[in-house]
């Protein structure tokens, strides 16, 4: 990933930032001054747009992850292509997470190199992630930036209005500890992850339900017919914010819908269930979509700070717990605005979802293709959203349902569907074919209806009081794609199958042999900002929407 140059003045300031970091480095230990291996993805892109207030407080308490490198990477891809490939010896053998952590992860003595360095500069273990991919540590602002060798600063982000901190330069690790160190997460606390929710203001709910409800969806998308309700399932929620069980219980009511009762898990000891905050509206519409589409399913939301070590302790935690196998992501930043190490970490327990059978799926983002319009980056940056252009998730993008009484009739593309190119991720093999010239990897991969003006009926607290309110956004999408997975797993393991895993070779294998054509309604009009719906793949939505019965056989049809 490149970031933008600063200027010479900048370019100067820097450096001398670097040899006061290196002078600290000396005074703390020999060891701190040994030869060193610079990281070049720690560096925020925030801090290249952004004034320098002055030195972060030395002894201001951070937290900060070290992630660890992943082993016998050439190995794993192989892996990764074999599990999803049909006719293939290992199709459909998920490793384990104890088979994954023996075969990929770190070793044991990798995770005691780094924990004996980062003890010897002062620093304190917190903890190190179940699959030994993250290694949590707590200090002073001082002992960690010599620990990296930078320098740690306050900012003034003129665009957003707001302070943060971050490394002036990009970190570095002694050289013997190159080959088991990605990446440092945490150093800044720039990246703010946003939900990818649409819809009115919220300080206006209604007293009954407007919008479409489940079975306006079920109907339009054929998930009533698949003939499951997701028993015996599991479908993680990735959340960055709580909920109200009161609200998803007058949701269900409403619909006559029962299941599970919804769990939380605390990531890092975040749990907002007692006070939810600004994004309890988008953590109630995606557990209230699952719901409607597979109500039997049982649903775990994990809730993590909103913080660049709680995103890459929740893909960490996921994974090891393995206890689901699909997951619903409805939150992002744009990739130009996030730092590339923790797009690094977050992809690795990606990878290891992937090995594991666990399916992703992700909204796209509803900027249209120009995800930073409401960040740093800006209007004019033609960018993707994070996860969706990990090529571990599928990408959810969005359209404008119309119907015809519970059934569907036409769709076009919603005008501010996420879509585009990556800048950080290659186009993976599968996406060959898609008539889409790119070298970068390409979203979003499906869609769904996420378009407000054919919003979903959502009941939740907002911040007027409880009440209907109708929502859209690629948020809604996501979780509707997440819940047709759990019908389908559940009818895969009713035929003696596995379950879908990662769904884009699956998916982008059946649309290109042609058996798409009835298991997809293929959005042919509409567009985004640059590009335009068109028949077959394109980079507003995707292969389509789905057609879900069909969809389901066809995949089993497939994969026998």
């Amino acid at each position: 990933m490149r970031y933008r140059s600063f200027a010479l003045s900048a370019g100067l300031a820097v450096l001398s930032l670097a040899a006061v970091s290196l002078s600290a480095n000396a005074s703390l230990t020999p060891q701190a001054a040994a030869a060193r291996t610079a990281l070049p993805e720690t560096m925020s892109p925030a801090v290249s747009h952004s004034q320098r207030q002055g030195a972060l407080v030395a002894g201001q308490p951070l937290a900060v992850s070290v992630n660890l490198k992943l082993r016998n990477t050439a190995a794993l891809d192989r892996f990764l292509t074999a599990v999803s490939t049909p006719g293939d010896p290992r199709y459909g053998k998920y490793l384990t997470p104890d088979q994954f952590k023996a075969e990929y992860s770190p070793t044991q003595g990798d995770v005691d190199r780094v924990t004996r360095f980062l003890t010897s500069q002062g620093l304190t273990v917190t903890g190190v992630s179940a699959n030994r991919q993250v290694v949590n540590i707590g200090g002073t602002a001082d002992r960690i930036a010599a620990a990296f060798g930078t320098h740690e600063s306050t900012y003034l982000d003129g665009e957003q209005h707001r302070t943060f901190h971050a490394n002036d330069t990009p970190a570095s690790v002694p050289s013997d500890l190159s080959d088991v160190v990605a990446g440092i997460v945490g150093l800044d606390d720039h990246t703010s992850r946003t939900t990818r929710m649409s819809g009115p203001d919220a300080s206006t709910p209604a007293a009954t339900p407007g919008g479409y409800g489940p079975a306006q969806y079920d109907g339009a998308y054929n998930l009533g017919k698949v003939g499951t309700n997701g028993a015996g399932t599991t479908v993680a929620l990735w959340e960055f914010d709580g909920y109200r069980s009161s609200d998803l219980t007058a949701y269900d009511r409403r619909f006559g819908l029962s299941g599970p009762a919804v769990q939380t898990v605390p990531v890092d000891g975040a749990n907002y269930d007692a006070r939810p905050g600004q994004g309890q509206g988008e953590v109630e519409l995606d557990s209230e979509i699952v719901r409607g589409v597979a109500p039997n399913a049982q649903q775990l939301i994990y809730e993590a700070p909103n913080s660049d070590q709680g995103e890459v302790d929740m893909a960490a935690r996921i994974v090891a717990d393995n206890k689901a196998s699909v997951i619903s992501i409805s939150w992002g930043s744009c990739e130009p605005d996030t730092t590339a190490s923790i797009m690094t970490a977050v992809d690795n327990s990606f990878k290891q979802a992937a090995a594991q059978g666990i399916s992703i799926f992700s909204a796209s983002g509803d900027d249209s293709s120009r995800d930073c319009t409401r960040s740093a980056g800006g209007p004019g940056v033609a960018a993707v959203d994070f996860p969706a252009s990990s090529p571990h998730n599928t990408g959810v993008g969005g359209t404008n349902l119309r119907l015809s009484g519970n059934t569907y009739s036409a769709e076009s593309a919603w005008r501010t569907s996420g879509g585009g190119t990556s800048k950080v991720f290659a186009k993976p093999v599968w996406q060959n074919g898609t008539g889409v010239n790119t070298a970068g990897r390409t979203v979003p991969d499906v869609s769904s209806d996420a378009d407000p003006a054919s919003g979903f009926a959502i009941f939740t607290q907002g911040q007027a009081g409880p009440g209907w309110q109708i929502i859209g956004g690629t948020s809604a999408a996501a979780p509707l794609w997440a819940g047709f997975t759990a019908l389908y797993n559940q009818k895969a393991k009713a035929a003696g199958q596995a379950v879908l895993g990662e769904a884009n070779p699956k998916l982008y294998a059946l649309a290109g042999s042609g058996g798409g054509g009835a298991a997809f309604h293929d959005v042919t009009s509409g567009g985004n900002q640059d590009f335009r719906a068109r028949t077959g793949y394109d980079q507003v939505t995707g292969w389509g929407t789905p057609v879900a019965d069909q969809l389901a056989d066809r995949l089993l049809a497939a994969h026998r």
